[in-house]
């Protein structure tokens, strides 16, 4: 008995283990996302800039 219990106490730590890497991970992943959502906005934003240059360039001329 003595061992099972041992042995289910190791899983459990191993699982606490694992689930507190996945959680870092996926705590590491939204940043990411974050981050690129913020330079996609920013190209966007240039993007948008500079067609509207262009625009007023050739309506210009």
């Amino acid at each position: 008995m003595h061992e099972k219990i041992k042995k289910l106490s190791a899983l459990v730590d191993k699982l606490i283990e694992q689930n507190f890497k996945l959680k870092t991970e996926s705590k590491s992943m939204r940043n990411k996302i974050t981050e690129l959502h913020r330079k996609i906005e920013i190209l966007q934003s240039e993007n948008q800039s500079l067609l509207i240059k262009t625009t007023e360039k050739k309506n210009n001329e």
